[in-house]
């Protein structure tokens, strides 16, 4: 499913002007304009979803090698880098690079383990409650109760895939909800 969906993201950057330009002509022409907007809007939106996601991964991996450097834990830059590769994969990312780390970490020592453990709890919640409401919140623009939500139902609901892409579709709803629902509904 993963390679799939990279496969299709691929493609769909290398013909992305095309592609708006069919979005664009499903719109009646009077309406276009505004169709240009809100589009755009949402593709700024999934592009600061990107970068948000990037920034979170970042921070992952330089903390994990802060904390594995600090404690002599062996490879720490590649242990870093890991993680914050696999922090990019939503829920479960940052958990699996946790459990990687603290198996290394038994190399050191069972109270090193024991602490790599509880610096990758105590990080995940950090993450799952305060990086990525926040992060996203100002890249996406969307609330940060929006974005626990989001990525919690669209797990549940589609898994992995659910989880990668909730924040993004979280955003054009929101985006859409202001700019045409509530407008609407004032006129009435």
């Amino acid at each position: 499913g993963i390679l799939i969906v990279v496969v299709m993201a691929i493609y769909l950057l290398a013909d992305l002007s095309r592609v708006k330009r069919g979005i664009y002509q499903l719109a009646p022409r009077s309406r276009r304009a505004r169709v240009v907007l809100l589009t755009d809007e949402i593709f700024n939106r999934v592009g600061g979803y990107v970068l948000g996601k990037l920034l979170i991964s970042v921070i992952s991996g330089v903390l994990t090698y802060i904390w594995a450097a600090g404690f002599a834990i062996p490879f720490p830059l590649l242990l870093a880098a890991l993680v914050a590769l696999l922090d990019l994969v939503p829920i479960v990312g940052s958990a699996i690079g946790g459990v990687i780390v603290a198996l290394v970490a038994l190399t050191v020592s069972i109270p090193v383990t024991i602490a790599t453990i509880a610096f990758f709890l105590v990080y995940k919640g950090a993450e799952d409650y305060l990086l990525i409401p926040r992060i996203m919140g100002r890249t996406v623009k969307v609330p940060g109760l929006v974005t626990v939500v989001a990525v919690i139902v669209g797990g549940s609901l589609v898994g992995l895939i659910g989880a990668l892409v909730a924040i993004p579709v979280a955003a054009a709803f929101q985006l859409l909800i202001e700019e045409v629902g509530i407008p609407r509904l004032d006129r009435t």
